[in-house]
């Protein structure tokens, strides 16, 4: 391939990157924070093989009924937008449910 034909090709893969990010911009409240849009869309499949937590390196478990990627070790979940994952670890939110409060009245 030609330089002219590679300079041409990182063209379009900018002009698709912008496009990409003006869309996830878009989905963007007017305090900069995401909205909820449901599920939205899906997780390629192919791309769950080489996707890792960031904090734990371990493999993730896409969950299809809440369109996010589940660490189980660490009970976290990182949301997929516009079918992007989101793995920036205090993006994540956590799996786990949290003990109820210990009243200090109680004997």
């Amino acid at each position: 391939m030609s330089a002219a034909g590679v300079a041409a090709m990182l063209r379009c893969c900018g002009r698709r990157a912008a496009a990409l990010l003006r869309r996830a911009a878009g989905s963007r409240g007017a305090s900069g924070h995401e909205q909820d849009h449901g599920p939205g869309q899906p997780l390629e499949p192919s791309l769950l093989r080489f996707l890792v937590c960031p904090l734990s390196k371990r493999p993730l478990r896409y969950e299809e009924s809440t369109n996010e990627l589940i660490n189980e070790e660490l009970g976290i979940a990182y949301p997929i937008i516009d079918g992007i994952p989101n793995m920036i670890p205090e993006a994540a939110r956590s799996t786990r449910k949290r003990p109820p409060a210990e009243d200090p009245e109680q004997p």
